[in-house]
């Protein structure tokens, strides 16, 4: 694997555990399980639907926010990087409200956070992932994005960049789309340029 010059990461499931229940999420709003929560807001057309489905999304999200904890060894790493000064970012859909609040409550060392309020087309579009290699003036092929779930697979793949999967329990039946699959976060120092200085 060629070596990365900066690295983009997922935020709920791969940086913190929020302990989010999109099973108990969509039971809430009475819609199948597994159904994306913000595709299906969109699909609505009436003003009092798409309102309570977004009260209901953040009612949830701010609650994981405010019980999110480090995913094991994850700080570690990211003060690591942060300490070697390797470019690091986070792409995530939930709202800006609940990542501030997920960052300075873990005091995660990140700066550039994209929510899904802050582009037109949340993941796995690819358009944050593009919008922070411009912003750092890197090609794609040096960047990698690493999350836990299929859209972030996607969202990395179609914007050109590297994929890294942070496997857990639920996610086996995606490992096989990834470009590499970690079980440890230490193992990113294998990937990233100048990390062990």
């Amino acid at each position: 694997m060629q070596r990365l010059s900066g690295i983009i990461f997922d935020l709920d499931g791969t940086l913190a555990d929020s302990q989010l229940n999109f099973t108990a999420i969509c039971d809430e709003l009475a819609i199948p399980h597994q159904t994306p929560l913000l595709e299906y807001q969109q699909t609505l057309s009436c003003p009092l639907a798409v309102a309570r489905v977004q009260s209901v999304i953040e009612k949830h999200e701010m609650a994981g926010a405010a019980r999110a904890t480090w995913i094991a060894d994850a700080e570690v790493v990211l003060n690591r990087f942060a300490a070697a000064k390797v470019p690091m970012a986070i792409v995530t859909r939930n709202m800006r409200k609940a990542t501030d609040l997920t960052v300075k409550k873990l005091k995660i060392p990140i700066d550039l956070v994209i929510t899904r309020e802050d582009c037109q087309q949340v993941k796995p579009h690819p358009e944050a992932l593009l919008y922070i290699a411009k912003q750092w003036q890197m090609p794609t092929q040096q960047l990698a994005y690493v999350g836990d779930y299929k859209f972030d697979i996607e969202a990395a793949r179609r914007a050109g960049m590297r994929s890294i999967l942070w496997r857990n329990h639920s996610n086996a039946n995606v490992v096989a789309e990834a470009d590499h699959a970690i079980e440890r976060f230490e193992e990113l120092f294998n990937y990233v340029n100048h990390a062990a200085k």
